[in-house]
């Protein structure tokens, strides 16, 4: 596939990478890995056809560390134990254990399945992830938290311990939904003394596909959009089984960044409900920069069909640049990849900085 000028420009950008300077940095970025219907290449409630491919593509562009914003697993009891699963799961990112590359990790809703009694849920995502940081509010060790990483802060915004019974997808009724975003995560934001700072959670900021996630919940939303705009922050996510770059104005007319990376491997979904945001507390609509997803909803950004993959920024002082690197030997209609002896194929499909100049 041939890639044009402007990307090939960008491209080169972020792989510079010398030895005179130190200063630039990078990491990657993907989530829902899952499997649905036990597709092709499927064990134990993990694709791991798809996720130990994109591991061992990362692994290979030996980034500083990668961020996973959850659904490691599907969680249905169907495919075993809490436990069983998150280990198949380590096993598909196996190629990042081995090259030293640390990996932090979200919850998402399919990692908080199996919740029988209740806590069981919490018990084997920290006994299965014991090196996750602790310094999160009291109770939400291991699942709320930050890593200072060079120039950077990463907070981890756990999404599902704090969520209220009788909780309403769809509507923006902060009567019954909060929960979602803590006053920590918000604070940690405000506070962190470093000159980027990324927020990674599961659920999405914007409706895309799924009606249930951050717009629901939209004092606390908004408290974090207002936050990550006065400190030019970004917010990093999943859920949606898509791959898409957007943008969506804080209180003062300032363009946030969200990336929304669910397409590590989980059923696709189509980018078909992204109007309703028209409909919630601020009336905000997104700008979409880039969209890949199923076809059925807005469509894709140059034509290409549905792909798996991940994003590789590159942080160098005040700028980030990236470049969203598809999977495009793999059918994600029919769920089949490479078999010997072809191997996987990765291509860079969308390159952008931040903040737009």
């Amino acid at each position: 596939m041939k890639t044009p000028a402007r990307l090939s420009v960008l491209l080169l950008s972020l792989g510079t990478l010398t030895a005179a300077s130190a200063a630039p940095w990078t990491f990657a970025l993907f989530c829902d890995g899952r499997t649905y219907k036990g597709e092709a290449g499927g064990k134990d409630g993990v694709n791991m056809t798809a996720v130990h491919a994109i591991a061992a593509d990362i692994a290979s562009l030996k980034p500083d560390l990668v961020i996973f914003p959850g659904d490691l697993v599907n969680g249905d009891a169907h495919y075993g134990p809490l436990s069983k699963q998150f280990a198949t799961w380590k096993e598909a990112m196996a190629p990042l254990a081995e090259s030293g590359i640390p990996v932090y990790m979200s919850r998402g809703n399919h990692d908080v399945k199996q919740d029988t009694p209740k806590g069981a849920a919490e018990a084997a995502w920290k006994e299965a992830f014991p090196q996750l940081p602790r310094n999160g509010p009291p109770g939400e060790e291991g699942l709320s938290y930050f890593v200072d990483h060079e120039n950077a802060e990463f907070i981890a915004c756990e999404q599902f311990k704090g969520i209220e019974p009788g909780f309403r997808a769809g509507k923006a009724d902060d009567a019954t939904n909060h929960g979602m975003v803590s006053p920590w995560v918000i604070d940690r934001v405000k506070n962190s003394p470093a000159r980027w700072v990324f927020v990674f959670g599961h659920e999405s900021a914007f409706i895309g596909h799924h009606e249930d996630c951050m717009a629901n919940f939209s004092q606390e939303r908004d408290a974090l959009w207002d936050a990550l705009g006065k400190r030019g922050g970004v917010y990093l996510a999943g859920h949606d089984h898509m791959y898409i770059r957007r943008t969506a104005p804080d209180i003062t007319g300032k363009p946030v960044l969200e990336l929304v990376v669910g397409c590590g491997g989980a059923t696709p979904y189509p980018y078909d409900n992204s109007d309703m945001n028209a409909t919630l507390d601020r009336h905000a609509r997104t700008t979409d920069a880039f969209i890949n997803a199923k076809p059925g909803g807005k469509p894709n950004t140059g034509g290409f069909p549905m792909y798996f993959g991940y994003v590789l920024f590159k942080v160098d002082g005040d700028r980030i640049t990236g470049v969203w690197r598809a999977f495009t030997n793999y059918d994600t209609k029919t769920f089949t990849g490479p078999v010997a002896p072809e191997k996987p194929r990765f291509e860079a499909l969308d390159a952008f900085s931040w903040p737009e100049t």
